[in-house]
């Protein structure tokens, strides 16, 4: 047997052994395993085995690798294993989180190219930010901007201003769109942006917890709940049975009882059987409402 061969087995036999070198445990951190032991989650593993990568971004173009101006950013969205993302700026990747959340958004890319003008030898590019597929077929093209760019009196706001009005225009004229709006920061809710940043951390399905949750939450009356903390427990699967319990209302299953942030002490409703009130919280929806801009006599 040569020597490869010798170090090659002892390698093998060092990785089959246990050693604290491969175990995950965080500085600091002790496990208290009778406590996990009365919870049911001792044998549990935190995530189901198997890593799937997300689908890779739809976008028309891929953002600059580096910027001074400000910054790039990258994220993943959707159900389950999801799709990437990419956005220019800290705001463009807020507003993809909340639009993730719009129940009636069935497809959204992102850095979409449009081409306009009166010459097809020299078109103008602009470059939509998102643009999104409602259920119905509609479409949206959205900018987003940040707020000083609406609300400057200097030459810059003009610019802006006269250009997406001539962008607007031509989306209306070449139907590419049903609608052109504009997001900033102004637009954006700070609970409706944490509730929306954790639905899209727990998207991945586990399919023996989401069995788990739906069953625990339609024990409960239509129209009643309890808070995440309560139905976590019920559930005896921890970390697994609590992300499970946040999907479900992704999906509509359940609701929050009133608004404010997803967290352990947040009320879950359960919705089966029950209308939906109008005034409590439910994943909102868009509507394309195109106002066609007229040309100048």
């Amino acid at each position: 047997m040569s020597k490869n061969t010798d170090l090659k087995e002892n390698l093998m036999g060092d990785l089959a052994q246990p050693s604290s070198v491969f175990e995950h445990k965080p500085l600091g951190v002790e496990f208290n395993w009778k406590t996990a032991e009365e919870h049911g989650i001792a044998a549990l593993p935190d995530m189901p085995s198997g890593i799937v990568l997300p689908r890779a971004s739809q976008a028309g173009r891929n953002v600059q690798r580096a910027s001074s101006a400000h910054c790039i950013g990258h994220t993943v969205l959707g159900d389950d294993h999801g799709f990437r993302v990419q956005g220019e700026s800290g705001l463009e990747i807020n507003h993809f989180y909340v639009l993730n959340t719009v129940k009636n958004i069935v497809k959204m890319q992102e850095q979409v190219r449009f081409y306009f003008g009166w010459d097809p030898k020299k078109q103008t590019q602009h470059i939509f930010d998102v643009f999104a597929v409602l259920d119905n077929d509609e479409r949206i093209a959205f900018a987003i901007k940040p707020e000083i760019r609406l609300n400057s009196t200097n030459k810059e706001k003009q610019d802006f201003e006269e250009h997406m009005q001539a962008v607007a225009w031509w989306v209306f004229e070449k139907d590419f769109a049903d609608d052109v709006r504009i997001l900033t920061e102004a637009d954006l809710d700070p609970v409706a942006l944490h509730n929306a940043k954790v639905l899209a951390a727990v998207r991945e399905r586990d399919s023996d917890a989401d069995l788990a949750a739906i069953n625990e939450v339609r024990k409960l009356p239509s129209g009643g709940g309890l808070s995440l903390r309560e139905l976590t427990l019920a559930i005896g699967m921890g970390a697994r049975g609590y992300r499970a319990l946040i999907r479900l209302l992704r999906s509509g299953e359940a609701r929050l009882q009133a608004l404010g942030r997803i967290g352990p002490q947040a009320v879950i409703v359960n919705v089966a059987g029950s209308k939906m009130i109008d005034h409590m919280p439910d994943r909102p929806m868009l509507f394309a409402q195109p106002q066609p801009y007229q040309t100048a006599a």
